[in-house]
């Protein structure tokens, strides 16, 4: 999000997938050309030492950190040790420049702290807490939605897609980078209205499947509590015209010792949604499947001619369709070739 809006104000050289380890870095690093004013680099990690690696080449003028959840927890004891070691990207942002936090995460004041220390600039954004850019108010309009966000004391409108409505703090924290460069009172109303989905992160396609349209959202990409609970949210909340809404969804992994409870966590979330029907594809998710309620559940699928199986019997004409799981499920490919229309995947 944040490189396709900054590339509409300036030269901007973003990476365009997840390059975002020891090997994508210095690729993202190579495609930056001369007339680039802004470079915009992902920095992943699942294990301590590697942002500090990773922004030690990149030496930013900012930093952001969206928020601290259970993704890649394998290697860490709680949640305290992912945020140690994401907040190595605070000591190698150079000296004068900035960092963007959540004011509503967890670990908000212990990255301020130690943001202060290093003589950061702190810009905030959020939803419940103060912020110097906080979301005031959303208002749902007949065809968009209307965003208003507080930006240091000034009153900003935003007219959105009904569809962005559920990444609001991915809005929030783009608009507190821009800032540091350009007046935010300077940007359109419409100014988010082309946003494009990039892949298998939520993108909605009508597809054909044996003399059937099924609409398809793709959120195959990954798996973890906290995008899966977006996910699940995201597709609760659209308006489906009284079709159907299915869920296939596949194991979260590099959860370690939390797997189990996590896996059951999120049936408390399907649990509270209209989803009609949960299918689920591996050996954790079966820990979901058993904790929604009886109505809502679909079948646990075996295999990869199982889900064909579904595909074909279980989902009716113009029925909603979600698939989510972490990439090493398989389920990525399987939601390519749905939107290839290529079925000999599977």
């Amino acid at each position: 999000m944040l490189g396709q809006m900054l590339i509409k104000k300036c030269q901007t050289s973003y990476s365009k997938k997840s390059h975002n380890n020891k090997y994508g870095i210095p690729i993202s690093l190579f495609n930056i050309k001369k007339e680039d004013k802004i470079g915009i680099f992902e920095v992943g990690m699942d294990k301590k030492g590697e942002i500090d690696l990773l922004t030690k080449k990149i030496m930013p003028n900012v930093g952001v950190i969206t928020n601290i959840s259970y993704a890649h927890v394998k290697n860490f004891k709680n949640l305290k040790g992912i945020a140690q070691a994401k907040s190595e990207i605070i000591n190698n942002i150079i000296h004068g420049g900035s960092i963007v936090l959540n004011a509503d995460d967890h670990f908000f004041k212990f990255f301020k702290i130690k943001a202060k220390k290093n003589k950061l600039k702190i810009i905030s954004f959020g939803v419940k807490n103060t912020a110097n850019v906080k979301l005031i108010k959303i208002k749902k309009e007949k065809f968009n939605t209307l965003l208003l966000i507080n930006y240091n004391g000034k009153t900003l409108k935003f007219s959105i897609k009904k569809d962005l409505e559920n990444y609001i703090y991915n809005i929030l924290s783009s608009l507190s980078v821009i800032s540091i460069y350009f007046n935010l009172e300077s940007l359109k109303k419409s100014f988010f209205n082309d946003y494009k989905f990039p892949e298998g992160r939520g993108d909605l396609k009508l597809i054909n499947f044996r003399k059937k349209k099924i609409y398809f959202i793709d959120e195959s990409y990954n798996s973890n509590p906290l995008s899966l609970k977006f996910a699940l949210n995201k597709l609760n909340d659209l308006n489906s015209k009284s079709k159907r809404k299915i869920v296939l969804l596949g194991d979260m992994l590099e959860l370690g010792k939390y797997s189990k409870i996590l896996h059951k966590e999120v049936a408390k979330t399907i649990n509270k949604t209209q989803i009609d029907k949960v299918y689920v594809y591996g050996r954790d998710i079966v820990e979901t499947f058993n904790k929604i309620r009886p109505q809502k559940r679909g079948k646990i699928l075996n295999s990869k001619k199982d889900i064909l199986n579904f595909m074909k019997n279980d989902i009716k004409d113009s029925e909603y369709l979600m698939i989510k799981g972490s990439n090493s499920t398989g389920l990525n490919k399987i939601s390519q070739s749905l939107k290839a229309g290529k079925l000999n995947a599977f």
